[in-house]
């Protein structure tokens, strides 16, 4: 299993800086970059109904295992 802090440095190295003039929720397409990384990873940790709003709001739902 992957080390939490590789996946911290997997994270950080993803430019989702923002931009203040955009007038817009995420400010920039590249902010998208790291919700689609946390998407693929939910459901590879078995997450299912994943949706990502064009706002940036991502949502999973993690099924019950009893």
């Amino acid at each position: 299993m992957e080390n939490v802090i590789e996946r911290f440095l997997r994270y950080v190295k993803i430019d989702t800086r923002s931009d203040p003039n955009s007038g817009k929720h995420p400010s920039t397409a590249k902010q998208f970059d790291l919700l689609n990384l946390l998407a693929k990873e939910l459901e590879d940790l078995g997450c299912i109904n994943i949706s990502l709003s064009e706002e940036g709001k991502l949502f999973a739902l993690l099924p019950a295992t009893i």
